[in-house]
């Protein structure tokens, strides 16, 4: 490795370790997918095309033989058009199930009975999903081929990772996702349950018919065919004309226009904003407790590299011949593995990051915490993997590190946060091994 960068203390893992050159690294590299797959083109697609399909698609009028009742497959495709919004960014898994479902409601509600604007509004939502999809598919192909080209880098070399305690990763998120999941459950439950109780009412109600004198911003005056002047309630008044002719369903007090059955909107709204968060945290949460299982229980490939943290508290990996540390290949968040089992990572975090002191005055961040030192890295790397890395601490003795939050692959020309240089890593102690 690197004689200007802090060595691995002698005797340690590292001894036997292959090490990720840049050669092999500009290989794994390659293998992104392409500028195309960015999240923020599927993202303005689907957002322009969904904008357009709502712009130019006819506003429904509520009337006796088609009421304005609670739509709930509308509800399940706003929610899946927004959840893809972040989905397509952090969640390419989610978005492979997502999508197909989303285009097969829109082909079959919005296609059939459509006219030719919003047919093709809506065939443009469908491609706009197309190419989403399309580009997740990319993206989840390219963590593969990043895959194999780790493992036959790092060829039959693997090892295990050292972590005290029970695997938590993930746990925190599950439970979260889980509540808000519960609590969706709940509102479209209690919707449906309203939705029956307002149609038993309304099957015991007498009908009447009315002309409509007047109405409000929320409420029509009906004069019935018995000469009663009564208001009654209106979701949408300014459907109704003066002088048309509705139908008023009463039963004891209880009055509703026959073309405006109970909306279950705000059980709705209930449902999407505990549902579509819910699911996210659930899905987030469960898949990196999967791939910290990976590492946390199995051999995995090791692989020598150089690291530095930045002034932000942020890890930045470097080939192992990249001595200049010119050639950031990826970032993550790590925590120390403390053998304390009960130890919570968020205070793990809090303490890493108190340690460097305000990241705003650069000054006083400790040389050491910057520079680049050699470490092992104990995983595959790709956009939102899990790693482990074996380093040298503060003290001088072997550290193991961990991710708490995914992986992330920089933009060309991003790099650490902070002034940090090559010339500016401070003196060099003598390489260990």
């Amino acid at each position: 490795m690197s004689k200007t960068s802090v060595p691995i203390p002698s005797g340690s893992v590292s001894e036997g370790v292959p090490a990720w050159l840049s050669v092999d690294a500009a290989a794994w590299a390659g293998a992104r997918p392409g500028s195309w797959a960015r999240p923020f083109w599927p993202v303005l697609a689907l957002l322009a095309t969904v904008v357009a399909a709502i712009a130019v698609e006819p506003v429904p009028v509520c009337s006796e033989a088609v009421p304005c009742g609670p739509d709930w497959i509308g509800m399940v495709q706003m929610g899946l058009a927004v959840g893809l919004l972040y989905w397509y960014a952090r969640l390419p898994e989610l978005t492979l199930v997502a999508v197909p479902v989303l285009a097969v409601i829109v082909a079959w509600e919005e296609l059939l009975s459509a006219g030719w604007a919003s047919r093709a509004a809506n065939l443009a939502v469908i491609a706009a999903l197309g190419f989403g999809w399309a580009a997740a598919w990319t993206r989840l192909g390219a963590r593969q081929r990043q895959r194999r080209l780790i493992e036959g880098t790092a060829r039959a070399e693997q090892r295990r990772v050292e972590l005290a305690g029970p695997l938590k990763r993930g746990a925190i998120l599950i439970a979260a996702g889980l509540v808000l999941c519960a609590v969706a459950v709940g509102a479209i439950v209690l919707g449906l349950r309203a939705v029956h109780v307002y149609e038993g009412q309304a099957a015991r109600a007498t009908r009447t018919e009315g002309e409509v004198t007047g109405r409000t911003d929320m409420s029509l005056r009906v004069r019935t065919d018995d000469g009663r002047r009564i208001t009654v309630d209106a979701l949408f008044p300014e459907d109704y004309s003066l002088g048309t002719t509705v139908a008023v369903l009463e039963d004891e007090g209880w009055r509703r226009l026959a073309a405006e059955p109970y909306d279950a909107f705000v059980w709705q709204l209930l449902a999407l904003a505990g549902g579509l968060p819910g699911l996210s945290l659930l899905t987030t949460g469960l898949l990196a407790r999967r791939r910290a299982a990976a590492l946390h229980h199995g051999p995995v490939p090791a692989l020598g590299v150089l690291e530095r943290l930045d002034h932000e508290g942020r890890t930045w990996a470097y080939a192992a011949d990249d001595a200049a540390g010119s050639t950031p290949l990826f970032a993550c968040t790590c925590v120390p593995v403390l053998p304390d089992a009960d130890a919570d990572p968020d205070e793990e975090l809090g303490a890493e990051i108190d340690d460097m002191g305000d990241i705003d005055d650069i000054d006083d961040v400790p040389i050491t915490r910057t520079r680049l030192r050699e470490a092992v890295m104990l995983g595959v790397p790709y956009e939102g993997a899990e790693l482990a890395f074996i380093t040298s601490g503060a003290d001088g003795t072997p550290e193991v590190t961990r991710t708490i939050g995914p992986v992330r692959m920089p933009r060309p020309g991003e790099g650490p946060a902070g002034d940090i240089s090559a010339d500016s890593t401070g003196p060099t102690p003598s390489p260990a091994h």
